[in-house]
């Protein structure tokens, strides 16, 4: 009986892990004397705060397979003399499973305040 167990969360354990899949984002910040904090692309942290010029370290984002490509706009806030907006790019990324994902935002990034209507 407990052989049996032992077994079957094994085989468990390989199906749903078989069933997983990987991708890796990284955010670099080439605005001009601004910095960027709360990054997040969708539900996914990417970094607390970049200065500019900075460069995130990699994120990896696990999920099933199915659920990739995982689309998404990039949110951050940006703080510059002192004022801090909520933003999101126009534009919406696109992380292939076993991808490297790398956004960067600049000065010429499409960038939308979706608080404002």
């Amino acid at each position: 009986m407990v052989m049996r167990s032992i077994v079957i969360l094994i085989v468990s354990t390989f199906l749903i892990t078989s069933c997983m899949d990987s991708g890796e984002i990284k955010v670099q910040n080439k605005v001009h004397n601004t910095k960027l904090e709360k990054i997040s692309f969708g539900d996914v942290s990417v970094y607390s705060s970049l200065l500019p010029g900075e460069t995130s370290t990699e994120v990896k984002v696990r999920d099933r397979k199915d659920n990739f490509p995982i689309i998404n706009q990039l949110e951050f806030y940006m703080v510059s003399n002192g004022n801090r907006v909520y933003l999101k790019t126009k534009k919406s990324y696109q992380l292939k499973a076993g991808g490297v994902l790398v956004i960067t935002i600049s000065d010429s990034t499409g960038v939308i305040n979706p608080l404002i209507k």
